[in-house]
């Protein structure tokens, strides 16, 4: 299986320095259209076979530059040991902490120049503070679980849909959860859905599944076995199901993209 593709994001200095307004959360940080930042994706490639440049001037730990024609950056690389423990490495190890112009014309005012002098005092370098910190770990987390809900919106369009169109049980595995929806005609107005879930122990991830189901509102779903469905709870599932007007099947017919 081919491992996930490796992100490099920039921290919030970065994007003040990029003078990047702040996108919503449903568009990672690392896919920001600025040219720094799409350069920069390519640094850990860069690094591994051996092409990517160092900032000597930057000792307390590796940092990588990152050129265009006019703008600069630096990329390092966090140790296993700075990364929180829900972080997965493919989206939290490469940072870019700071960006600037090049100045040819006047060398002191140049960014590489101007970095040094910034994390050098005296014969001390410390670059801690272009460190990803308290903000941009709650950024990255947020879009997670944007991505994450939008992920599983998705998988039970597709669930719905694929049960209106044949009747039966549609299943899928969501994060290691089993997921299945059963949708039945109950007359010409409404339909009957029951959604199954095995594995979900935290009712809030219920909670927010059974909310994926458009033109439902939370108090429209009843807990089953339901005789209508003939159905039984095998051992670690939850069953809800509710019945819901044909107009909301064929908009969810509609937005199955599968």
């Amino acid at each position: 299986m081919a491992s996930d593709p490796i992100s490099v994001r920039p921290t919030r200095r970065c994007l003040a320095d990029l003078e990047v307004d702040l996108p919503d959360l449903g568009v990672p940080l690392d896919e920001v259209d600025d040219v720094i930042v799409v350069n920069a994706q390519a640094l850990p490639e860069q690094r591994d076979a051996g092409g990517a440049e160092r900032v000597v001037s930057l000792s307390d730990r590796v940092w990588f530059k990152v050129k265009t024609s006019d703008r600069r950056a630096v990329v390092t690389e966090l140790r296993e040991s700075e990364l929180p423990e829900w972080i997965p490495a493919s989206r939290g190890s490469w940072w870019i902490g700071a960006a600037g112009r090049r100045q040819n014309d006047s060398p002191q005012r140049d960014f590489y120049a101007s970095l040094q002098r910034e994390c050098t005092a005296g014969r001390m370098v410390s670059t801690d503070h272009l460190l990803p910190g308290e903000w941009d770990w709650k950024r990255l987390s947020a879009e997670q679980a944007v991505a994450w809900r939008r992920e599983m919106k998705r998988m039970v369009i597709r669930l719905i849909a694929m049960s209106l169109k044949n009747g039966h049980v549609a299943v899928a595995e969501f994060r290691k959860h089993r997921i299945k929806a059963l949708a039945r005609a109950a007359n010409g107005h409404e339909a009957y859905l029951a959604i199954i879930a095995e594995g979900v122990p935290d009712p809030q991830v219920f909670a927010l599944l059974l909310d994926c189901v458009p033109g439902v509102s939370p108090d429209d779903w009843q807990a089953e076995p339901s005789p209508m469905a003939e159905m039984t709870l095998a051992p670690g599932e939850i069953i809800w199901s509710t019945l819901f007007p044909s107009e909301v099947a064929s908009a969810i017919l509609e937005m199955d993209d599968g």
